[in-house]
């Protein structure tokens, strides 16, 4: 076999009808941050799944003498979490409508919701009474915690680069798939808070509760 036999690719692609322009489903990237979510959601299920058979296989849920955890702050993480998926839809319009100031506003109000959120996430690690290695229950506390915390992290981060590029004019009505897809991972990493806030705040309860 030949070098140019070797190295000869075998299709080819013409991309110069294909528009920078995309706004949504005919972009490769939405279907790229599609199937980002798709597995993602699966680690999310697998923790659900995990939680309820570790109750199924422990005689007590939480562990003996574990009092469940405290509710304020959970909750309004996730009060501030759902706003925040208001102000990113706001922002997603005002873009549409080449509003171009409402939309950097609303994206750093997202952002600055989101940070909220990790301070009050940070500051509620400090109160935990239990390590990650005291047992399984704190295992899967520290880990589910630890998941959302930094999935929280990288979408503040990115929405903060896309509130950048925002202020200097990069996104309008016609590029905007940034913006797109940016809300889509958003909304996911907000919304996955709702079945871990369940199940790691109100299902012990329910469990202590049967169990009384």
């Amino acid at each position: 076999m030949s070098m140019s036999e070797v190295t000869e690719p075998q299709f080819s692609v013409d991309a110069t009808q294909l528009s920078r322009f995309h706004g949504g489903t005919d972009a490769p990237i939405w279907w790229g941050i599609v199937g980002l979510i798709l597995i993602e959601m699966s680690v999310v299920a697998a923790f659900v799944i995990s939680y309820f058979y570790l109750v199924m296989v422990n005689p007590t849920w939480p562990p003996e003498g574990q009092p469940a955890s405290e509710l304020l702050w959970p909750t309004v993480s996730m009060v501030l979490l759902l706003v925040s998926c208001v102000t990113m839809y706001l922002a997603g319009k005002s873009v549409n409508r080449d509003r171009v100031t409402a939309f950097v506003i609303y994206t750093w109000a997202s952002v600055a919701l989101a940070t909220v959120v990790l301070v009050i996430r940070w500051l509620q690690f400090q109160t935990f009474d239990f390590s990650w290695n005291d047992h399984v229950y704190g295992s899967l506390v520290w880990t589910i915690s630890g998941f959302h915390f930094l999935h929280v992290v990288s979408a503040a981060t990115g929405t903060s680069v896309v509130a950048l590029l925002g202020m200097k004019k990069f996104f309008n009505s016609k590029q905007r798939i940034g913006v797109v897809v940016d809300t889509l991972y958003w909304n996911f990493v907000a919304l996955a808070w709702i079945p871990f806030y369940l199940i790691l705040y109100w299902a012990p309860r329910m469990t202590q509760t049967a169990g009384g």
